[in-house]
Protein backbone atom coordinates (compact mmCIF):
# COMPACT_ATOMS: atom_id res chain seq x y z
CA UNK A 1 0.00 0.00 0.00
CA UNK A 2 2.85 2.27 1.09
CA UNK A 3 4.61 1.86 -2.04
CA UNK A 4 1.41 1.88 -3.95
CA UNK A 5 0.88 5.95 -2.74
CA UNK A 6 4.69 6.65 -2.65
CA UNK A 7 4.08 5.89 -6.64
CA UNK A 8 1.49 8.43 -7.25
CA UNK A 9 3.86 10.86 -5.33
CA UNK A 10 6.47 10.17 -7.84
CA UNK A 11 4.10 10.42 -10.87
CA UNK A 12 2.57 13.31 -9.84
CA UNK A 13 5.73 15.03 -9.31
CA UNK A 14 6.97 13.47 -13.04
CA UNK A 15 3.70 14.36 -14.57
CA UNK A 16 3.45 17.66 -13.62
CA UNK A 17 4.46 20.90 -15.56
CA UNK A 18 8.79 21.68 -15.25
CA UNK A 19 9.87 24.41 -12.56
CA UNK A 20 6.04 24.54 -11.08
CA UNK A 21 6.60 26.53 -8.24
CA UNK A 22 6.34 25.26 -4.68
CA UNK A 23 4.11 26.55 -1.52
CA UNK A 24 5.07 29.10 0.11
CA UNK A 25 7.52 28.05 3.30
CA UNK A 26 4.74 29.67 6.13
CA UNK A 27 1.56 28.72 4.52
CA UNK A 28 -1.03 29.82 1.79
CA UNK A 29 -2.51 32.10 4.57
CA UNK A 30 0.05 34.71 5.38
CA UNK A 31 1.62 38.15 4.86
CA UNK A 32 5.13 38.64 6.04
CA UNK A 33 7.00 42.00 6.48
CA UNK A 34 10.45 43.06 6.86
CA UNK A 35 11.36 46.52 8.36
CA UNK A 36 14.75 47.74 7.90
CA UNK A 37 15.77 50.85 9.72
CA UNK A 38 18.85 52.58 8.48
CA UNK A 39 20.04 55.41 10.67
CA UNK A 40 21.53 58.35 9.11
CA UNK A 41 22.62 61.60 10.26
CA UNK A 42 19.57 63.80 9.00
CA UNK A 43 17.11 61.29 7.87
CA UNK A 44 15.85 58.32 9.09
CA UNK A 45 15.12 55.27 6.14
CA UNK A 46 13.01 52.44 6.01
CA UNK A 47 13.21 49.70 3.75
CA UNK A 48 9.35 48.00 3.73
CA UNK A 49 9.12 44.48 2.41
CA UNK A 50 5.59 42.87 2.21
CA UNK A 51 5.35 39.66 0.61
CA UNK A 52 1.57 38.19 0.55
CA UNK A 53 1.17 34.28 -0.01
CA UNK A 54 -1.31 33.16 -3.01
CA UNK A 55 -4.56 33.58 -0.80
CA UNK A 56 -4.46 36.94 0.33
CA UNK A 57 -2.28 37.96 -2.73
CA UNK A 58 -5.68 36.89 -4.66
CA UNK A 59 -7.54 39.00 -2.72
CA UNK A 60 -5.34 41.80 -2.91
CA UNK A 61 -5.15 41.44 -6.67
CA UNK A 62 -9.12 41.43 -6.86
CA UNK A 63 -8.35 45.41 -4.93
CA UNK A 64 -5.96 45.98 -7.98
CA UNK A 65 -7.53 45.17 -10.87
CA UNK A 66 -9.91 47.83 -11.23
CA UNK A 67 -10.74 47.41 -14.70
CA UNK A 68 -12.20 43.70 -13.40
CA UNK A 69 -11.20 41.83 -16.61
CA UNK A 70 -9.07 39.77 -14.93
CA UNK A 71 -5.69 40.51 -15.66
CA UNK A 72 -3.69 43.29 -13.40
CA UNK A 73 -2.22 45.56 -15.83
CA UNK A 74 1.64 47.54 -15.61
CA UNK A 75 -0.76 50.82 -14.42
CA UNK A 76 -2.82 49.11 -12.55
CA UNK A 77 0.18 47.44 -10.78
CA UNK A 78 1.64 51.24 -10.06
CA UNK A 79 -1.08 52.63 -8.82
CA UNK A 80 -1.79 50.04 -6.06
CA UNK A 81 1.73 50.42 -4.98
CA UNK A 82 1.91 54.39 -5.04
CA UNK A 83 -1.08 54.00 -2.38
CA UNK A 84 0.07 50.80 -0.72
CA UNK A 85 3.30 53.12 0.07
CA UNK A 86 2.11 55.87 1.70
CA UNK A 87 -0.74 53.90 3.69
CA UNK A 88 1.64 51.82 5.46
CA UNK A 89 3.85 54.88 6.29
CA UNK A 90 0.38 56.43 7.53
CA UNK A 91 0.62 53.19 9.95
CA UNK A 92 4.18 53.10 11.17
CA UNK A 93 5.09 55.47 14.25
CA UNK A 94 8.62 56.75 14.33
CA UNK A 95 10.15 58.89 16.80
CA UNK A 96 14.03 60.07 17.20
CA UNK A 97 14.25 61.48 20.35
CA UNK A 98 10.49 61.45 21.79
CA UNK A 99 9.34 63.70 19.05
CA UNK A 100 7.50 62.36 15.87
CA UNK A 101 8.93 62.09 12.86
CA UNK A 102 6.78 61.85 9.85
CA UNK A 103 7.59 59.32 7.11
CA UNK A 104 7.05 59.77 3.47
CA UNK A 105 6.92 57.39 0.60
CA UNK A 106 9.89 58.22 -1.86
CA UNK A 107 9.29 55.05 -4.50
CA UNK A 108 6.89 51.84 -4.33
CA UNK A 109 6.98 48.67 -6.37
CA UNK A 110 5.22 45.90 -6.66
CA UNK A 111 6.01 42.44 -8.74
CA UNK A 112 3.89 38.83 -8.61
CA UNK A 113 6.26 35.81 -8.44
CA UNK A 114 4.59 32.50 -9.02
CA UNK A 115 3.12 30.48 -6.24
CA UNK A 116 1.43 26.97 -6.08
CA UNK A 117 -1.57 25.80 -7.55
CA UNK A 118 -1.12 28.72 -10.79
CA UNK A 119 -1.33 31.60 -8.07
CA UNK A 120 0.95 34.23 -7.80
CA UNK A 121 2.20 35.40 -4.28
CA UNK A 122 2.64 39.21 -3.75
CA UNK A 123 5.75 41.35 -3.02
CA UNK A 124 5.71 45.11 -2.22
CA UNK A 125 8.89 46.75 -1.75
CA UNK A 126 8.75 50.50 -0.13
CA UNK A 127 11.19 53.14 0.61
CA UNK A 128 10.10 55.22 3.18
CA UNK A 129 11.94 58.58 4.36
CA UNK A 130 11.98 60.73 7.82
CA UNK A 131 13.80 64.21 7.66
CA UNK A 132 15.44 64.85 10.74
CA UNK A 133 17.38 67.78 12.19
CA UNK A 134 20.98 67.43 11.59
CA UNK A 135 22.63 64.97 14.04
CA UNK A 136 25.25 66.42 16.41
CA UNK A 137 24.92 64.08 19.07
CA UNK A 138 23.59 60.29 20.36
CA UNK A 139 20.02 59.99 19.66
CA UNK A 140 17.33 57.38 20.30
CA UNK A 141 15.06 56.14 17.44
CA UNK A 142 12.03 54.06 18.18
CA UNK A 143 9.28 52.48 15.22
CA UNK A 144 6.41 50.60 16.07
CA UNK A 145 4.75 49.33 13.11
CA UNK A 146 1.19 48.50 12.38
CA UNK A 147 1.51 47.99 8.63
CA UNK A 148 0.13 44.56 7.18
CA UNK A 149 -0.01 43.13 10.53
CA UNK A 150 -3.59 42.42 10.37
CA UNK A 151 -2.75 38.30 9.51
CA UNK A 152 -0.68 36.06 10.53
CA UNK A 153 2.68 35.69 9.14
CA UNK A 154 6.53 36.79 9.18
CA UNK A 155 7.07 39.76 10.98
CA UNK A 156 11.10 41.20 11.20
CA UNK A 157 12.53 44.64 12.19
CA UNK A 158 16.77 45.45 11.71
CA UNK A 159 18.64 48.10 11.94
CA UNK A 160 22.05 49.95 10.72
CA UNK A 161 24.11 52.98 11.30
CA UNK A 162 24.70 55.07 7.99
CA UNK A 163 27.23 57.32 8.66
CA UNK A 164 26.16 56.77 11.99
CA UNK A 165 27.14 54.17 14.38
CA UNK A 166 24.51 52.23 16.31
CA UNK A 167 25.42 51.85 20.01
CA UNK A 168 22.26 49.44 21.21
CA UNK A 169 19.60 48.26 19.59
CA UNK A 170 16.84 45.92 20.38
CA UNK A 171 16.82 44.33 16.98
CA UNK A 172 19.37 43.00 14.73
CA UNK A 173 21.61 44.41 12.18
CA UNK A 174 21.55 41.22 9.11
CA UNK A 175 17.79 40.44 7.97
CA UNK A 176 17.33 36.84 9.05
CA UNK A 177 15.05 35.96 5.95
CA UNK A 178 17.31 37.61 3.26
CA UNK A 179 14.54 40.53 3.25
CA UNK A 180 11.73 37.54 3.09
CA UNK A 181 13.49 35.72 0.27
CA UNK A 182 15.01 33.08 2.35
CA UNK A 183 13.32 31.58 5.42
CA UNK A 184 14.97 29.73 7.77
CA UNK A 185 13.79 25.98 8.43
CA UNK A 186 14.72 26.24 12.02
CA UNK A 187 12.47 29.47 12.41
CA UNK A 188 9.34 28.33 10.48
CA UNK A 189 7.61 26.63 13.36
CA UNK A 190 8.04 30.03 15.24
CA UNK A 191 8.59 33.39 13.23
CA UNK A 192 9.75 36.50 14.76
CA UNK A 193 7.14 39.00 15.78
CA UNK A 194 8.76 41.87 15.91
CA UNK A 195 6.68 45.40 15.53
CA UNK A 196 8.74 47.47 17.31
CA UNK A 197 12.29 49.18 17.53
CA UNK A 198 14.23 50.94 20.09
CA UNK A 199 17.91 51.79 18.75
CA UNK A 200 20.39 54.73 19.86
CA UNK A 201 22.96 55.75 17.53
CA UNK A 202 26.12 58.64 17.29
CA UNK A 203 27.16 60.52 14.65
CA UNK A 204 30.17 59.08 12.80
CA UNK A 205 30.59 55.30 10.96
CA UNK A 206 31.15 53.53 7.72
CA UNK A 207 28.80 54.17 5.05
CA UNK A 208 25.70 51.46 4.69
CA UNK A 209 24.46 49.98 1.59
CA UNK A 210 21.46 50.63 -0.01
CA UNK A 211 19.32 47.98 0.48
CA UNK A 212 20.82 44.80 2.26
CA UNK A 213 21.01 41.65 0.77
CA UNK A 214 20.05 37.85 1.08
CA UNK A 215 22.17 36.36 4.60
CA UNK A 216 25.17 34.73 3.05
CA UNK A 217 23.84 30.57 2.75
CA UNK A 218 20.57 31.22 3.57
CA UNK A 219 18.44 29.17 1.21
CA UNK A 220 14.82 28.82 0.96
CA UNK A 221 13.17 26.61 2.57
CA UNK A 222 10.93 23.53 1.08
CA UNK A 223 8.21 22.01 2.98
CA UNK A 224 9.15 18.40 4.31
CA UNK A 225 7.68 14.89 4.56
CA UNK A 226 3.51 14.52 3.02
CA UNK A 227 3.62 17.74 2.06
CA UNK A 228 5.71 16.95 -1.10
CA UNK A 229 2.49 14.90 -1.71
CA UNK A 230 0.43 18.32 -1.02
CA UNK A 231 2.45 20.52 -3.38
CA UNK A 232 1.66 17.69 -6.14
CA UNK A 233 -1.92 17.83 -5.86
CA UNK A 234 -1.64 21.89 -5.59
CA UNK A 235 0.24 21.69 -8.67
CA UNK A 236 -2.34 19.82 -10.69
CA UNK A 237 -4.47 22.59 -11.30
CA UNK A 238 -1.56 24.77 -12.63
CA UNK A 239 -1.33 22.76 -16.06
CA UNK A 240 -1.79 25.00 -19.36
CA UNK A 241 -2.86 22.56 -21.56
CA UNK A 242 -5.88 20.29 -20.17
CA UNK A 243 -6.78 17.67 -22.06
CA UNK A 244 -9.08 14.51 -21.25
CA UNK A 245 -6.04 12.23 -20.80
CA UNK A 246 -4.70 14.47 -18.34
CA UNK A 247 -7.93 15.49 -17.01
CA UNK A 248 -8.66 11.42 -15.88
CA UNK A 249 -4.66 11.21 -14.70
CA UNK A 250 -5.34 14.19 -12.96
CA UNK A 251 -8.75 12.70 -11.21
CA UNK A 252 -6.68 9.28 -10.33
CA UNK A 253 -3.56 11.49 -8.67
CA UNK A 254 -5.70 13.36 -7.19
CA UNK A 255 -7.41 10.67 -4.98
CA UNK A 256 -4.33 8.55 -4.40
CA UNK A 257 -2.95 11.99 -3.14
CA UNK A 258 -6.09 12.56 -0.95
CA UNK A 259 -5.66 8.82 0.34
CA UNK A 260 -1.58 10.39 1.21
CA UNK A 261 -2.69 13.08 2.97
CA UNK A 262 -4.75 10.96 4.84
CA UNK A 263 -2.19 9.44 6.67
CA UNK A 264 -1.01 13.39 8.00
CA UNK A 265 -1.99 14.19 11.59
CA UNK A 266 -5.05 15.09 12.35
CA UNK A 267 -8.64 14.11 10.57
CA UNK A 268 -10.06 12.04 13.83
CA UNK A 269 -8.36 8.93 12.63
CA UNK A 270 -7.29 9.22 16.71
CA UNK A 271 -10.69 9.87 17.94
CA UNK A 272 -12.04 7.12 15.64
CA UNK A 273 -9.75 4.32 16.32
CA UNK A 274 -11.37 5.42 20.43
CA UNK A 275 -14.33 4.99 19.23
CA UNK A 276 -14.30 2.31 17.41
CA UNK A 277 -12.10 0.28 19.66
CA UNK A 278 -13.73 1.00 22.81
CA UNK A 279 -17.48 1.16 21.66
CA UNK A 280 -16.97 -2.25 19.63
CA UNK A 281 -18.11 -0.30 16.73
CA UNK A 282 -18.67 -2.36 13.57
CA UNK A 283 -17.25 -2.58 10.26
CA UNK A 284 -20.19 -0.15 8.56
CA UNK A 285 -20.15 2.05 11.25
CA UNK A 286 -16.38 2.50 10.34
CA UNK A 287 -17.19 3.44 7.09
CA UNK A 288 -20.02 6.00 7.96
CA UNK A 289 -17.53 7.62 9.94
CA UNK A 290 -14.90 7.99 7.60
CA UNK A 291 -17.23 8.66 4.97
CA UNK A 292 -18.86 11.98 7.26
CA UNK A 293 -15.44 13.16 7.69
CA UNK A 294 -14.67 13.22 4.09
CA UNK A 295 -17.96 14.80 3.59
CA UNK A 296 -18.05 17.17 5.62
CA UNK A 297 -13.94 18.13 4.97
CA UNK A 298 -14.81 18.13 1.02
CA UNK A 299 -17.93 20.54 1.61
CA UNK A 300 -15.78 22.88 3.68
CA UNK A 301 -13.15 23.47 1.01
CA UNK A 302 -15.82 24.17 -1.30
CA UNK A 303 -17.83 26.58 0.71
CA UNK A 304 -14.85 28.59 2.40
CA UNK A 305 -13.00 28.64 -1.66
CA UNK A 306 -16.40 30.38 -3.01
CA UNK A 307 -16.24 32.73 0.09
CA UNK A 308 -12.43 33.44 -0.33
CA UNK A 309 -12.88 33.65 -4.25
CA UNK A 310 -15.76 36.26 -3.59
CA UNK A 311 -14.58 38.46 -0.85
CA UNK A 312 -11.41 40.69 -0.69
CA UNK A 313 -11.12 40.99 3.15
CA UNK A 314 -11.73 38.02 4.62
CA UNK A 315 -8.89 35.99 6.28
CA UNK A 316 -9.31 32.55 6.49
CA UNK A 317 -6.27 32.51 9.65
CA UNK A 318 -9.39 33.93 11.15
CA UNK A 319 -11.93 31.01 10.64
CA UNK A 320 -10.01 28.28 11.67
CA UNK A 321 -9.13 28.75 15.12
CA UNK A 322 -13.28 29.08 15.75
CA UNK A 323 -13.52 25.89 13.43
CA UNK A 324 -11.19 24.11 15.82
CA UNK A 325 -12.77 25.23 18.72
CA UNK A 326 -16.43 24.09 17.37
CA UNK A 327 -14.63 20.81 16.64
CA UNK A 328 -13.10 20.19 19.91
CA UNK A 329 -15.77 21.13 21.90
CA UNK A 330 -18.08 18.45 19.94
CA UNK A 331 -15.32 16.37 20.68
CA UNK A 332 -15.53 16.60 23.95
CA UNK A 333 -19.05 16.93 24.59
CA UNK A 334 -19.80 13.40 22.37
CA UNK A 335 -16.60 11.77 24.66
CA UNK A 336 -18.61 13.17 27.84
CA UNK A 337 -21.43 11.06 26.20
CA UNK A 338 -19.50 8.07 26.01
CA UNK A 339 -17.81 8.68 29.37
CA UNK A 340 -21.34 8.36 31.20
CA UNK A 341 -22.61 5.69 29.12
CA UNK A 342 -19.30 3.62 30.04
CA UNK A 343 -19.64 4.46 33.97
CA UNK A 344 -23.63 3.72 34.30
CA UNK A 345 -23.22 0.26 32.60
CA UNK A 346 -19.99 -0.35 34.72
CA UNK A 347 -17.35 -2.83 33.28
CA UNK A 348 -17.81 -4.83 30.09
CA UNK A 349 -16.13 -8.18 30.69
CA UNK A 350 -14.81 -10.09 27.85
CA UNK A 351 -13.45 -13.12 27.25
CA UNK A 352 -12.13 -14.89 24.59
CA UNK A 353 -14.70 -17.56 22.60
CA UNK A 354 -17.94 -15.78 24.54
CA UNK A 355 -18.64 -13.42 21.64
CA UNK A 356 -20.94 -14.94 19.59
CA UNK A 357 -23.62 -14.54 17.29
CA UNK A 358 -27.34 -16.59 17.34
CA UNK A 359 -29.69 -16.91 14.85
CA UNK A 360 -32.94 -18.02 15.04
CA UNK A 361 -34.49 -17.23 11.23
CA UNK A 362 -34.51 -13.87 9.20
CA UNK A 363 -34.91 -10.92 11.19
CA UNK A 364 -33.55 -13.24 14.92
CA UNK A 365 -30.39 -12.56 14.86
CA UNK A 366 -29.18 -12.13 18.49
CA UNK A 367 -25.57 -10.73 19.09
CA UNK A 368 -24.27 -11.20 22.75
CA UNK A 369 -20.76 -10.36 24.14
CA UNK A 370 -20.01 -11.66 28.00
CA UNK A 371 -22.03 -10.58 30.70
CA UNK A 372 -23.99 -7.43 29.48
CA UNK A 373 -26.64 -8.93 27.21
CA UNK A 374 -28.73 -5.93 27.69
CA UNK A 375 -26.15 -3.79 26.61
CA UNK A 376 -27.30 -0.98 24.02
CA UNK A 377 -25.27 -0.59 21.24
CA UNK A 378 -24.23 3.70 20.78
CA UNK A 379 -27.05 5.32 18.44
CA UNK A 380 -26.31 5.79 14.54
CA UNK A 381 -27.31 9.73 15.04
CA UNK A 382 -24.09 10.22 17.62
CA UNK A 383 -22.17 8.88 14.50
CA UNK A 384 -22.81 11.57 12.09
CA UNK A 385 -21.31 14.34 15.18
CA UNK A 386 -18.17 12.47 15.90
CA UNK A 387 -17.42 12.50 11.53
CA UNK A 388 -18.53 16.13 11.39
CA UNK A 389 -16.40 16.95 14.10
CA UNK A 390 -12.94 15.31 12.35
CA UNK A 391 -13.64 16.43 8.82
CA UNK A 392 -14.87 19.99 10.03
CA UNK A 393 -11.38 21.97 9.60
CA UNK A 394 -10.50 22.25 5.54
CA UNK A 395 -7.35 21.65 3.96
CA UNK A 396 -5.60 24.79 2.89
CA UNK A 397 -3.94 22.91 -0.07
CA UNK A 398 -7.45 21.98 -1.18
CA UNK A 399 -8.62 25.55 -0.78
CA UNK A 400 -5.49 26.59 -3.05
CA UNK A 401 -6.49 24.19 -5.85
CA UNK A 402 -10.46 25.26 -5.70
CA UNK A 403 -9.04 29.45 -5.69
CA UNK A 404 -6.29 28.34 -8.53
CA UNK A 405 -8.85 26.74 -10.87
CA UNK A 406 -11.14 29.77 -10.43
CA UNK A 407 -8.53 31.95 -11.23
CA UNK A 408 -7.72 30.31 -14.54
CA UNK A 409 -11.12 29.73 -15.40
CA UNK A 410 -11.67 26.31 -14.53
CA UNK A 411 -13.81 26.48 -11.39
CA UNK A 412 -15.27 22.84 -12.63
CA UNK A 413 -11.83 21.30 -12.76
CA UNK A 414 -10.87 23.01 -8.72
CA UNK A 415 -14.28 21.10 -7.82
CA UNK A 416 -13.76 17.78 -9.38
CA UNK A 417 -10.15 17.92 -8.09
CA UNK A 418 -11.54 18.70 -4.53
CA UNK A 419 -13.81 15.92 -4.60
CA UNK A 420 -11.11 13.23 -6.28
CA UNK A 421 -8.99 14.26 -2.91
CA UNK A 422 -11.80 13.92 -1.04
CA UNK A 423 -12.33 10.38 -2.18
CA UNK A 424 -8.92 9.24 -1.47
CA UNK A 425 -9.07 10.55 1.94
CA UNK A 426 -12.53 8.36 2.29
CA UNK A 427 -10.12 5.51 1.48
CA UNK A 428 -7.99 6.04 3.62
CA UNK A 429 -10.34 7.04 6.71
CA UNK A 430 -12.53 4.15 6.30
CA UNK A 431 -9.82 1.24 5.31
CA UNK A 432 -8.53 2.49 8.63
CA UNK A 433 -11.62 2.58 10.56
CA UNK A 434 -12.25 -1.37 8.92
CA UNK A 435 -8.42 -2.90 9.70
CA UNK A 436 -8.98 -1.42 13.54
CA UNK A 437 -12.45 -3.50 13.78
CA UNK A 438 -10.82 -6.20 12.16
CA UNK A 439 -7.87 -5.94 14.95
CA UNK A 440 -10.16 -5.43 18.09
CA UNK A 441 -10.57 -8.93 18.05
CA UNK A 442 -7.11 -9.97 18.51
CA UNK A 443 -6.50 -7.38 20.82
CA UNK A 444 -9.27 -8.35 22.80
CA UNK A 445 -8.38 -12.13 22.88
CA UNK A 446 -4.80 -10.72 24.18
CA UNK A 447 -6.05 -8.92 26.90
CA UNK A 448 -8.35 -11.69 28.23
CA UNK A 449 -7.47 -13.62 31.16
CA UNK A 450 -5.10 -12.15 33.46
CA UNK A 451 -5.88 -8.66 31.98
CA UNK A 452 -9.43 -9.07 31.87
CA UNK A 453 -9.65 -6.17 33.37
CA UNK A 454 -8.09 -4.14 31.23
CA UNK A 455 -10.07 -5.21 28.54
CA UNK A 456 -13.73 -4.99 30.55
CA UNK A 457 -12.23 -0.92 31.28
CA UNK A 458 -11.65 -0.15 27.79
CA UNK A 459 -15.00 1.98 27.02
CA UNK A 460 -13.84 4.18 30.16
CA UNK A 461 -10.17 4.41 28.64
CA UNK A 462 -11.62 5.45 25.18
CA UNK A 463 -13.98 7.53 26.38
CA UNK A 464 -11.51 9.37 28.20
CA UNK A 465 -9.18 9.98 25.15
CA UNK A 466 -11.89 11.17 23.08
CA UNK A 467 -12.52 14.45 25.88
CA UNK A 468 -8.98 14.50 26.14
CA UNK A 469 -8.31 15.03 22.09
CA UNK A 470 -11.28 16.75 22.12
CA UNK A 471 -10.35 19.17 24.99
CA UNK A 472 -6.83 19.77 23.24
CA UNK A 473 -8.21 20.86 20.26
CA UNK A 474 -10.69 23.67 21.72
CA UNK A 475 -7.96 24.83 24.09
CA UNK A 476 -5.30 25.30 20.47
CA UNK A 477 -8.51 27.07 18.88
CA UNK A 478 -9.55 29.22 21.94
CA UNK A 479 -5.49 30.05 22.11
CA UNK A 480 -5.05 31.48 18.72
CA UNK A 481 -7.88 33.53 18.49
Amino acid sequence: MRRALAALAVAAAVLLPAGAASAHPLGNFTVNTYTGLRIQPDRVVVDLVVDMAEIPAVQARRVIDADGDGDVGDDEAAGYAARACPDAAAKIDLTVDGRPASLRATSADVTFPPGTAGLPTLRLTCALVADTAGQRSEREVELASAAFTDRVGWREITAVGDRTTIVSSNVRAVSTSGRLTAYPDDLLSSPPDQRTATVRARPGGPAAPEVAGAVPGARVAQPRGLDGATRSFTNLVARQQLTVAFGILAFGLAVGLGAIHAFAPGHGKTVMAAYLVGERGSLRQAAVIGLTVTATHTAGVLLLGVVLSASTTLAPETIYPWLGLASGLMLAGIGGGLLLRAVRRGPVLVAAGHSHDHSHGPGHSHHHHGHHDDERPVAWRSLVPLGLAGGMVPSPSAIVVLLGAIALGRAWFGVVLVIAYGLGMAVTLTGAGLLLVRARGVVEHRLSGRLASVAGALPLLTAGCIVAAGLFLALRGAAQL
